[in-house]
C-alpha cells in the first residue's frame, strides 16, 4: 500500500528555502540613490519649519538617565513652544519636587523648592547646567521634543548626501560643522541628529522613535540622547501622551515667578 501524499519535513525545508531565495521571508529596506536626494536648501527649510506656530507641546516625560556611575528613572512635566520657550517641572513621587524651570529666550529661571532658592540666569549658569546633560542646551530640548533639529543662527551652508535609506544633511555655520541630520526617506521625518560642540566635536547624538500624533502634527514618542566623551550620558525621554494646545489662558507658563513670601 502506497503512503498518502502529504507534507513531510523535506517539503517544509524546500518551501522555506524557496522563500528565502525569493526574498519573501525578509525584505531589506530599499537603498536610495544619489539622484533621489532633494535639494538640501529645500529639505532643510522643510525640516526647520514651525508646523504649529504659537502652539504649546506638553506631556509627561518618562526619563531614564544612564550616568557614568548610576542609573536614574524619574518623570518630568514638560511644555515647549517654538522657538525659545520651555518649562520643566520635576514630578517627585515623595515630597517636594527637585526643581521647576522656565526658559524664554536667553533668560532661564529656576526654583528649588527644597531649599527655597530662586535663580535667574542663562544656559551657562552652573546651577542651571547641572539640570541638563553635558552639551545639551535648554532650548535644544524645545526642538527635540518636536522632532526637529535645534536652530542655528546666522549664515549657513549645506551639504546633502545619501546614507543608506536616509537623506543626510550636513550643516555648517561660519565654515564650521554645526550639525548633521538624517532624514528617513520613506516618512520624511528626522531619524537622528548629531550636534557639534564649540570645538567642532560631537556634543551629543539624538535619535527619534515611535512618532505619534499631537493634534495636526506628529512628534516623537521616544527620544534617545547620548552625549559625547569623556563623560558619556545616555538619556531616554519617553513622551507617550503628547498634547498640542494654544495655552493662551496662562501667559506666565514660560516665565516662572518667585515664590510668595
Amino acid at each position: 500500500m502506497k503512503p498518502k501524499p502529504g507534507i513531510n519535513g523535506k517539503s517544509i525545508l524546500a518551501v522555506v528555502a524557496f522563500c528565502l531565495l525569493a526574498g519573501c521571508a525578509h525584505r531589506e529596506a530599499p537603498v536610495i540613490a544619489g539622484k533621489d536626494m532633494p535639494a538640501p536648501e529645500a529639505l532643510f527649510e522643510r525640516l526647520s519649519a514651525d508646523t504649529a506656530p504659537g502652539k504649546v507641546l506638553s506631556g509627561i516625560l518618562h526619563v531614564t538617565a544612564q550616568l557614568p556611575r548610576e542609573r536614574l528613572a524619574f518623570k518630568i512635566a514638560a511644555a515647549a513652544r517654538r522657538p525659545d520657550s520651555l518649562r520643566l517641572e520635576d514630578l517627585s513621587v515623595i515630597g517636594l519636587p527637585d526643581f521647576m524651570l522656565t526658559a524664554r529666550g536667553d533668560e532661564i529661571r529656576m526654583f528649588l523648592p527644597r531649599s527655597g532658592e530662586f535663580l535667574i540666569g542663562t544656559e551657562s549658569s552652573p546651577d542651571i547646567r547641572r539640570i541638563f546633560p553635558p552639551g545639551v542646551k535648554p532650548l535644544d530640548l524645545v526642538f527635540l521634543l518636536f522632532g526637529q533639529p535645534p536652530a542655528i543662527g546666522g549664515a549657513k551652508s549645506l551639504k546633502g548626501s545619501v546614507d543608506g535609506t536616509c537623506f543626510r544633511l550636513d550643516v555648517y555655520a561660519g565654515g564650521n560643522w554645526a550639525q548633521s541630520i538624517w532624514v528617513d526617506s520613506a516618512t520624511g521625518r528626522v531619524d537622528r541628529l548629531e550636534i557639534a560642540d564649540p570645538q567642532g566635536k560631537t556634543a551629543y547624538r539624538a535619535r527619534f522613535e515611535d512618532f505619534t500624533d499631537a493634534g495636526p502634527i506628529a512628534v516623537p514618542g521616544r527620544i534617545e540622547i547620548e552625549t559625547g566623551a569623556p563623560a558619556t550620558v545616555r538619556l531616554s525621554l519617553r513622551n507617550p501622551d503628547p498634547e498640542l494646545a494654544a495655552r493662551e489662558d496662562d501667559p506666565d507658563l514660560f516665565l516662572l515667578k518667585p515664590p510668595a513670601k
